[in-house]
């Protein structure tokens, strides 16, 4: 298979959904404010699972925008991707995997931040009776994963730990919201799962056993992207500009109202127990904004030829087309809090 031919699919694909509803195809919402003379910049972003809109609303900083936003909600990263194809939105939020397949696609877009998660990530939990104990049971095993979402790269990641590649697993692909489902059926060995899976998959199965987790394997990082065309016109990149700085400043209101954080999200978006949501916002960790810098560009390229070598990309992909030196020096400036490099 070709580069041509994997970036025809996506675009076959994108294309589809800009033919649909777009309602119907992911939900959005939206603030609007009067922008400088009059007239009015609308910013379309993707979101998954509403983290960052609630974000947004309960630290105010969907307040007294100079601009719309329209903030349409996606079920995974490669959702997102498609959106940012088909032109839908100007600006999403993906995991690493998804934002390497987004230059893998040739998607016109580049990277305009990224927030550091230090915590486990994703957890490779193998079920009671299953024979795993460590990496080196997995060869033979049949694994769920979400294909092209972070979980598939942290899962590659796993296997070369062992010295194993995807072809050595049986792999399970199924939806990212069903991963959990499918490790409860009892129909794989293992999965790789959210924390706030593992810690629910644990409290049913107190035996099952935790073989690794993101803390080893990964760095943690996410990504915000926005679109060559949004980038190129002033209005919009100013606009993005002032957005991703909001975007910061809440990401920094969650430190400090940590309650009220797990009360609007864990509890009422995740419909989680009080406990429960406590339990997993302590788990995950910190995120912190980081630099757009070559030790994040170096993570990903290592990414992609991983993902190269497993045959899950047909060639080499150079990821430094997605990184602009303008683009990171100016967004570095409106994200990145002295001391949060670390």
């Amino acid at each position: 298979m070709t580069f041509s031919t994997v970036r025809h699919r996506l675009l076959a694909t994108a294309l589809a959904l800009a033919l649909l509803p777009f309602a119907a195809a992911c939900g959005g919402e939206s603030s609007a404010a009067e922008g400088t003379g009059g007239g009015k910049v609308t910013l379309r972003i993707g979101d998954q699972g509403q983290s960052l809109l609630t974000t947004l609303k309960v630290s105010g900083q969907l307040k007294n925008l100079p601009y719309e936003v329209k903030i349409s909600q996606f079920d995974s990263g490669p959702l997102v991707n498609q959106g940012l194809q088909a032109g839908a939105i100007d600006f999403g939020v993906l995991g690493d995997t998804p934002a390497v397949l987004a230059q893998a696609s040739g998607i016109p877009a580049k990277v305009v931040s990224v927030t550091r998660t230090v915590g486990p990530g994703y957890t490779l939990v193998a079920r009671p009776g299953s024979g795993i104990t460590s990496v080196d049971d997995l060869k033979g095993k049949k694994i769920a994963y979400s294909r092209n979402t972070a979980n598939h790269g942290f899962l590659l990641r796993v296997l070369d730990k062992a010295g194993l590649k995807q072809k050595d697993i049986t792999p399970v692909d199924v939806p990212l919201q069903n991963v959990g489902n499918v490790l409860e059926s009892g129909t794989v060995d293992a999965a790789t799962v959210s924390e706030e899976t593992r810690a629910k998959y644990l409290q049913e199965h107190p035996d099952a056993v935790q073989v690794i987790n993101g803390r080893t394997v990964t760095p943690g990082y996410s990504f915000r992207i926005a679109t060559d065309k949004a980038l190129a016109d002033p209005a919009k990149r100013k606009a993005l500009l002032d957005f991703a700085h909001r975007l910061a400043a809440a990401n920094e209101w969650i430190a400090g109202h940590r309650d009220a954080w797990v009360q609007a999200y864990y509890v009422k978006i995740r419909k989680q127990t009080p406990a429960l949501g406590r339990q997993v916002f302590e788990a995950v960790g910190r995120t912190s904004y980081v630099p757009v810098d070559d030790a994040v560009i170096q993570a990903q390229q290592k990414q992609a030829d991983l993902f190269t070598a497993n045959d899950q990309l047909p060639g080499k992909v150079d990821l430094s087309g997605q990184f602009d030196p303008s683009v990171s020096r100016d967004f570095n400036a409106r994200t990145v809090q002295k001391g949060s490099s670390s």
